[in-house]
């Protein structure tokens, strides 16, 4: 990702169902987490392809399961 401020922005040309596809989940479930991750300010969606991480150890906790 590039840091933008206190931030890092991570482009991603994925769509959500591609992504779906790699990781072996349903489109509802991908979309689900991002909006799981987004209600509790882990990540902004600046649009379609780029995401800004805020939080970056809440992400890597929820990552590791915890």
């Amino acid at each position: 990702g590039t840091q933008v401020g206190a931030y890092t922005q991570v482009d991603l040309p994925m769509s959500r169902s591609d992504i779906a596809d790699f990781l072996g989940l349903t489109t509802e479930t991908v979309s689900r987490t991002i909006t799981q991750l987004r209600k509790c300010e882990i990540i902004a969606l600046e649009n379609v392809h780029t995401v800004v991480v805020l939080k970056p150890r809440a992400l890597v906790a929820m990552a590791e399961g915890d």
